[in-house]
């Protein structure tokens, strides 16, 4: 805020400048919008527009501050009204278009461009307003099309100037000097015009004629300035930067200090992702101010996206000697070892981090990734959750992708609930893995119109579209996706620095950590001249005993490169990605590959057992009743559909296969104990002790039928015979959790409230499935409550 006397000398200022000079009235907005007052900064503005309608930076100004302060919503919500409300207008649809490609949101912006094209072919506002759209988009084929088209209806140097900036991207130099001598033949005044070609001749190393074009561009616009008037010769390294210098010609000056230029500068190049360019300012901020501490913490994170690890955290340490109580320090610095694949050290890290700051939300989310990394699923889970509760992004889609790829659909899609390019991509994983091919592919369509360089969504997109037939484009779709990112990796993490940054990464990729020096060794030394699909199944094999997943999926993918169609490769890789808790793709891989090997029962039992794992029952059963087609009389295959069809409680059907199994062998394990479960279930005890005496008799150390005849003991209210039962349970597999839970209900009875309690809290210790968990939790709960009740009656 301004004071009053500051306030009214800005007024008397006003008054003095020439009414009819659109500049004066341009810089007295930039004034007030320092100052705030960006209601008069709007009035200027406007006083500059309507004496010259062609001067844009006066417009490129006016859009600035109405965004800023929120306008261009409003106008957006208004402009829809009308659309909606009346009759079609096409300057109305126009100025929709325009003020969506304002707000970034160019997929709308299309739209009404596109409807404006609908109504009137020669459009010259909506060609040129399509063209500029599709060039945000880096769509510069389809761009250089309409923004031809609009100079086919009316010669105009801003369309020679949008021809140039596009064929600047794409690296189509000489044409892009073409055009803009064009645009500055039609209009010399333009110092924008003379910028970008002096940068254009610049790249050609034309360094004197491009000095004189930027010095023509600062004489006419003294801001321009501070840029330098060279760029780095491979244009990759700075299509960002110039869009972004581009639009800083407009951009209203805070401050005429140099290292404040350089470190607001470096700042909106942080915010946008450029991290080469950020890094580029604020090595200048240092040199103007090495005692700066903020910014060795933003080059610190700038270096971890850049993958300059050592660089990051030489800046890091810096700051930590000088401020140990950093938490985003601190914090980065854990992201830092996590990236090199040093987990242990990145734990470390974070933990520090909470005794500077509690339930810190980037290191929450950090920490998860790090336990899921170790295995430990389950305290990985609950950091997420505590992440996602403290509003971390990051957190939602890490845990939406374990849910998914553990077929949570439900719980998964919950999390995928904003509207980024990665909760999109969960969006239509979780489709796709429902069978809604539909949905899936309009939400991988999307995500392209957001962020046209996701390699994911045009991988998938392809996949989609051969799936439909459509196997010309569907390529079309996959080969981009592989110019974009050509080893590509599904199972990333999000790491957390900054909410700013959310959008841009860290990712963390488990395969990509670095590899010791002796799995090397052996890979080298044993690995023969000329490697076949056998060496690398041989491979993967050894390291997935060791175990090390990371290692076999890389040695089992190079297998399914060389003999794709091997059935061998297709189920080990489907087991490891199984073990790597990665269900999904596991799945997807066994049903793909059985589209064309139908017969094939290596794959198909391999697809069903999974399926069975994890609760896909239904499916799991139709498999088995495909194999059953082949080989009626297969034992083992009966055998696991009746165990599918009980758990399904479609007790007569898995009765009838036991019955089945029990004709072709009497002593056949298997139908013996599924007789005495389904009876026991039923209470029909007269009916299961047969079979509990032939268990008995034939197969007294087997852990299942101790457990079925604890619970035939319990039906029949003998606890002491239970009880043995359930111990001996105990002493055959100490690591299932059901025993200790039936012991803990028989002490209950006896009133032994402790040591119930004790079984309970090992049978939680063993990790049971969700049910037993929320039973065994239930029973602890009310028997210390009670329990503690008791003794203070006592």
């Amino acid at each position: 805020m301004i004071s009053q006397e500051e306030f009214k000398i800005l007024k008397n200022f006003a008054g003095r400048i020439p009414a009819n000079d659109p500049g004066a009235h341009n810089n007295l907005a930039i004034v007030y919008y320092n100052k705030s007052l960006y209601d008069e900064a709007i009035e200027e503005l406007e006083k500059a527009i309507t004496i010259d309608p062609n001067f844009v930076i006066a417009r490129n100004n006016l859009d600035i501050i109405l965004k800023k302060i929120g306008r261009l919503d409003e106008k957006v919500n208004r402009l829809v009204r009308i659309i909606d409300r009346e009759p079609y207008d096409e300057k109305k649809t126009l100025e929709l278009a325009d003020t969506y490609r304002k707000l970034n949101r160019y997929s709308r912006a299309i739209v009404f461009y596109r409807m404006v094209l609908d109504k009137n072919h020669d459009s010259f506002e909506g060609h040129y307003g399509l063209g500029i759209t599709l060039k945000k988009l880096d769509k510069y084929g389809d761009a250089l099309e309409e923004l031809k088209r609009a100079l086919e209806i009316k010669i105009s140097p801003k369309v020679y100037q949008a021809l140039g900036e596009a064929y600047f991207k794409k690296g189509v130099i000489d044409l892009a000097i073409h055009n803009f001598r064009e645009a500055i033949a039609l209009d010399p005044s333009s110092a924008e015009g003379h910028f970008l070609l002096g940068y254009a001749l610049g790249e050609k190393g034309k360094e004197e004629e491009s000095l004189e074009e930027i010095n023509k561009a600062i004489a006419q616009n003294p801001t321009l300035a501070q840029f330098e008037s060279n760029l780095p010769n491979h244009v990759t390294e700075y299509g960002e930067r110039y869009e972004l210098l581009k639009e800083q010609l407009a951009v209203p000056k805070i401050s005429e200090d140099e290292y404040q230029t350089h470190y607001n500068l470096a700042m909106t190049y942080y915010k946008k992702g450029l991290f080469n360019e950020a890094k580029r300012e604020f090595d200048e901020c240092l040199r103007l101010n090495i005692d700066s501490q903020d910014v060795y913490v933003y080059l610190g994170e700038v270096s971890i996206f850049l993958n300059k690890f050592d660089d990051a955290i030489k800046y890091l340490q810096h700051v930590y000697e000088a401020d140990f109580d950093s938490v985003r320090c601190t914090n980065a610095l854990g992201v830092v070892y996590c990236m090199e694949g040093n987990v242990s050290e990145a734990v470390k890290w974070f933990q520090n981090v909470f005794r500077l700051e509690k339930d810190y939300p980037p290191s929450l989310n950090n920490l998860a990734v790090c336990q899921f990394i170790q295995g430990n699923f389950e305290e990985a889970v609950n950091c997420y959750q505590q992440a996602i509760d403290a509003g971390n992004v990051d957190a939602r889609f890490n845990l939406g992708m374990y849910y998914f790829k553990e077929g949570d659909y439900d719980n998964a899609f919950k999390l995928f609930s904003g509207d980024t390019a990665d909760e999109y991509f969960g969006k239509g994983l979780v489709y796709a893995a429902e069978g809604k091919d539909d949905e899936a592919l309009e939400f991988f369509k999307k995500i392209l119109t957001i962020a046209p360089e996701h390699a994911g969504a045009y991988y998938n997109i392809g996949f989609m579209l051969t799936k439909f037939g459509e196997f010309k484009e569907g390529l079309s779709y996959i080969r981009k996706g592989i110019e974009i990112e050509p080893n590509y990796e599904k199972d990333k993490y999000r790491l957390s620095l900054s909410a700013e940054l959310s959008g841009f990464g860290v990712y963390y990729i488990p395969t990509a950590g670095k590899k010791e020096q002796v799995d090397i060794f052996e890979k080298e030394i044993f690995k023969p001249e000329v490697a076949d699909a056998a060496y690398y199944i041989n491979q993967a094999e050894y390291y997935l005993k060791k175990p090390d997943l990371g290692n076999a999926l890389d040695m089992v993918d190079q297998a399914y490169k060389i003999k794709p169609e091997w059935n061998k490769v297709v189920i080990l890789k489907a087991k490891i990605l199984y073990l790597s808790r990665n269900t999904y793709d596991a799945i997807n891989l066994l049903t793909y590959y059985r589209k064309s090997h139908g017969q094939d029962k290596e794959v198909n039992v391999a697809l069903a057992a999974i399926l069975n794992e994890v609760g896909r029952l239904a499916e799991a059963k139709n498999v088995y009743l495909e194999l059953l087609e082949m080989e009626k009389n297969n034992v083992e295959w009966l055998t696991e559909l009746a165990e599918v069809l009980y758990n399904m409680n479609e007790q007569n059907e898995a009765l009838s296969l036991y019955s089945k199994i029990y004709e072709i062998n009497k002593e056949n394990i298997a139908a013996n104990l599924g007789f005495l479960k389904i009876h026991i279930k039923n209470k029909n005890l007269d009916k299961a002790t047969p079979y509990l005496d032939f268990l008995k008799k034939n197969y007294p150390d087997f852990y299942d039928f101790n457990i079925l005849a604890g619970a035939y003991y319990l039906e029949k209210n003998d606890p002491e015979n239970a009880d043995s039962y359930f111990n001996k349970a105990i002493e055959l597999d100490s690591s299932k959790p059901l025993p200790y839970y039936q012991i803990g209900l028989l002490q209950v009875q006896q009133g032994n409230f402790d040591v119930a309690c004790d079984n309970w809290k090992k049978a939680l210790l063993l990790s049971p499935g969700e049910e037993l968990v929320e039973k065994t939790r239930q029973c602890l709960r009310i028997t210390v409550e009670l329990n503690e009740f008791l003794k203070k009656e006592v």
